[in-house]
């Protein structure tokens, strides 16, 4: 079972260990990070976001509490009910385990009280099938 948090500054140690090559990286960054990742460039995404009122870092954690994703939402439109995804990323040795599906689906329920909101996905290759197997993405 995958559980939600707010992000703290500390996690981001551990989030600098989980690319191992520029090419994962800038899949996950979509270029708004250089790479190679320093704790500066987290540090400074974390400060814009602590300040944001329509936007949260999240972290999930395993069933033991370990630090098994990140994620960001963003842009939370409440009239229209919508939201964005971010920076979506796995843990090494979480990854192909159901836990990005998982974290997708609780942020989801956490924001929505339970429903799915319309919402801008922010594709790649590696959320794309993230969204698909969270029924978020149409056949």
């Amino acid at each position: 079972m995958i559980r939600l948090r707010p992000w703290k500054k500390e996690d981001f140690k551990e989030l600098l260990e989980w690319f191992s090559d520029e090419e994962s990286f800038s899949k996950w960054s979509a270029g708004k990070f250089e790479w190679p990742l320093t704790m500066e460039q987290l540090l400074d995404y974390y400060e814009r976001f602590e300040k944001e009122e329509r936007g949260w870092i999240l972290a999930a954690l395993d069933d033991d509490g370990r630090l098994a994703g990140h994620l960001l939402m963003r842009k939370a439109d409440y009239e229209k009910n919508s939201i964005h995804f971010g920076f979506i990323v796995v843990s090494p040795g979480m990854r192909g385990t159901g836990a990005g599906k998982a974290m997708v689906k609780q942020a989801l329920a956490q924001q929505s009280g339970g429903g799915l909101p319309p919402m801008s996905l922010e594709e790649s290759v590696e959320t794309t099938k993230v969204y698909s197997v969270a029924g978020l993405l149409g056949e």
